[in-house]
């Protein structure tokens, strides 16, 4: 069984370039957005991630977002 982080670490790298704030990935994975926020402060910016302010691609809002980076 895959942990959360795993699991949204792959989402990421699916659907790498576009930013998701924590609620959009929430609902998108089935998530508490608490749960998410867990998950991605374990992700590194910078380690292929970038974790930076920015709008939402989902709901279009400006707040912390997070992306994989294109390889």
């Amino acid at each position: 069984m895959q942990t959360l982080h795993e699991r949204l670490t792959l989402l990421l790298r699916a659907y790498r370039t576009i930013d998701f704030c924590d609620t959009c990935l929430a609902l998108k994975m089935g998530a508490f957005p608490r749960e998410i926020r867990d998950a991605v402060s374990l992700i590194h910016d910078g380690a292929g991630f970038s974790i930076t302010p920015g709008k939402c691609s989902e709901c279009l809002q400006e707040q912390i977002v997070v992306r994989a980076l294109a390889a």
